[in-house]
Order: structure tokens, then C-alpha cells, then sequence
């Protein structure tokens, strides 16, 4: 796991992305959200590169979605088995690598402008009472991170994938109708005003080691 900030954006990471990555980048209207889009992207190849010991440069990520074509699915490496996920939410963005097993990560800035009561019908299943803003920030992220790492998105109802209660070790108790879905959880500390969680598709124990990105990101590879 590696953990960023939209302000440590460099102009050599724009050099990182692919064309239909500027393209997604110029489609964000707003300069903030360019810079979370901007390194994340840069720090998955990064990070990856720096794993399979290839130049960031030649790390290809692969993102069709599966219904409509466009570049904005779950990444993937292609011609490698190690699995990627990328998520930004306010001044925090995580990049999860995991080898040989699907992986998805989710953060989320808790915020007021974020109404969760209204929410909690769309995010809660049947059981599921979430006693406040954090609390339903915690299910939340633990959901999240489950269907990004089944690439099912938003094709997966969040009401039908239900977790334990956020003062409870995190925990997949069901996912839809799936009964041989294998998944393991970890919550994520991202910080006073953030949640976060990670979920691997693979038996346990989960293994999460977190790294500070300030260094891979501040100069470009072979510079020092």
C-alpha cells in the first residue's frame, strides 16, 4: 500500500500518463481533482514498475470497463499477475498492489457536506445500522473496496454486499447471491477525517504494509 497527496504533484508525472489517461485527466474540470487523477496514476506505475523492475515509463494499465468500453474500469496490468486499485478522496490518495490476488482499495473523506442519512438506504443491507457519520463512513469504505476488488463497481448493489459493524474486525459475511466469493478486509488508517479499507480476494491472514509516497514521487526515475 502507498499513501500521497494531491500536492505532491510534479509536472514529470503528467509525462507518466497514456493518451486516454490525459484525455480522462483534461475531463476533470476542476485543478484538484486533475492532481488526484494525476498521482494516483503516476504512483501505480510507480510503485508497480518498481515491483516488477520495469521503468515506470513501460508500466501499461489497462482500464476498459466491461459495459461500455471507455477507459474508466478497474486497472489492470496486463501480462502480469499483480493486482492494482487507485482511490482519491480529499488530500489523500492510496494505491494498492497485491500479488496474485485481486485487490480493491476505497477511502473517503468524512464530511459534512456528504448527507449519510440519505445515503444509508443506497450503502446499508438488511442488519446494517450505522450510529453516525464515522460509522457509516466505515461501512462504506469496507464495501467499496470489496467491489472494486471483484471489478464489479457499480454494477454491485452496496445493500447486497454486507459486512460486519465498523467496531468489529472487517469482515465479508455476504455478497449477493455469491457463495464462493473468498475475501479479506482491513480497515485503513488514512488520517483524522478520513476511512479507508482494503479487501484482497484470497483466504487470510491479511498482510497490509503502508508506505509514505513522498520519495517515489519527487523526482523522476533516474534522476538520483
Amino acid at each position: 500500500m502507498w499513501s500521497a497527496r494531491p500536492g505532491q504533484q510534479a509536472d514529470w508525472h503528467t509525462d507518466l500518463l497514456a493518451p486516454p489517461e490525459r484525455a480522462r485527466r483534461e475531463g476533470y474540470l476542476r485543478a484538484e481533482d486533475q492532481a488526484r487523477f494525476t498521482v494516483g496514476t503516476a504512483l501505480l506505475k510507480l510503485a508497480a514498475g518498481r515491483r516488477l523492475g520495469l521503468p515506470a515509463s513501460r508500466v501499461a494499465v489497462e482500464r476498459t470497463c466491461a459495459d461500455c468500453g471507455r477507459p474508466h474500469g478497474r486497472p489492470e496490468l496486463p501480462g502480469h499477475e499483480l493486482a492494482v486499485s487507485i482511490s482519491h478522496s480529499g488530500d489523500r490518495v492510496l494505491v494498492a498492489l497485491a500479488a496474485g490476488a485481486p485487490v480493491g482499495v476505497d477511502v473517503e473523506q468524512v464530511s459534512d457536506r456528504v448527507n449519510h442519512g440519505d445515503l444509508a438506504r443506497h450503502v446499508l443491507g438488511d442488519g446494517e445500522h450505522a450510529a453516525g457519520r464515522a460509522a457509516f463512513f466505515g461501512y462504506w469504505t469496507r464495501k467499496e473496496a470489496v467491489v472494486k476488488a471483484t471489478g464489479d463497481g457499480l454494477r454491485m448493489a452496496l445493500t447486497e454486499v454486507v459486512v460486519t459493524a465498523p467496531d468489529a474486525p472487517p469482515q465479508l459475511l455476504r455478497y449477493g447471491q455469491r457463495r464462493d466469493l473468498v475475501a479479506c478486509l482491513a480497515d485503513l488508517d488514512a488520517g483524522p477525517g478520513y476511512a479507508a479499507a482494503v479487501a484482497v480476494l484470497a483466504p487470510g491472514p491479511l498482510r497490509v504494509s503502508t508506505r509514505d509516497a513522498t520519495a517515489l514521487l519527487a523526482r523522476p526515475p533516474g534522476t538520483g
